[in-house]
């Protein structure tokens, strides 16, 4: 939904904004999952290692942008962190139970999501760039991955250990649904708050 916003002809958007490489890929990742996983019934362990690695540089390349490239050495440290996680994620992968190497790339994620948005508001705030935080684009892309990140934190987290307990993983997986729905629902609010070029 949020890439269909993005093509409105009626508006003009700025096509080169950081965010356009992460909202491109939310619109793969739905086509993906539901053709290749509910249609041709493709296992999505693959899906989801893979997509791990592109969300990260997809939402690195978005904050980075977005600090006008201060914190270079937070960055690289934050980049050179995501690739030991990743690494050790994919040691530990198989492709009958990836549910471990899922939770190292989501606690990175998580961390990486905390530090990035603090970093943000920091500036923000340092500077006193934006007087109403409600028409800026930025500050709905920022506030959908911390509620995304923080809320499927513990999800993640957990996970295992709920599924082996059958009776709550239905409801446990209705809290990924509603932070996924919000996500998206700032993602659109986002897009159309965006600048023209």
């Amino acid at each position: 939904m949020p890439l269909i916003v993005l093509s409105d002809k009626k508006r003009v958007f700025d096509k080169t904004h950081p965010i356009v490489p992460f909202i491109w890929l939310t619109a793969i990742a739905t086509l993906y999952e539901f053709v290749g996983t509910g249609l041709l019934k493709i296992n999505s362990n693959y899906w989801f290692q893979f997509y791990s690695l592109f969300e990260f540089l997809t939402l690195f390349y978005f904050f980075y942008r977005l600090s006008e490239y201060r914190y270079v050495l937070i960055y690289k440290v934050l980049m050179f962190l995501f690739v030991v996680s990743y690494a050790v994620s994919l040691i530990l992968w198989r492709d009958t139970a990836n549910f471990i190497s899922l939770t190292i790339n989501k606690i990175f994620m998580t961390c990486f999501i905390f530090i990035a948005v603090y970093l943000w508001f920091k500036s923000l705030f340092k500077n006193v760039e934006i007087l109403n935080l409600w028409k800026h684009d930025n500050f709905y892309f920022v506030s959908a991955f911390f509620i995304y990140y923080f809320t499927t934190f513990l999800l993640f987290l957990f996970g295992n250990v709920v599924f082996d307990i059958s009776i709550y993983a239905v409801g446990y997986w209705l809290v990924n649904i509603i932070a996924t729905l919000i996500l998206r629902i700032l993602l659109i609010a986002g897009v159309w708050n965006m600048k023209k070029p």
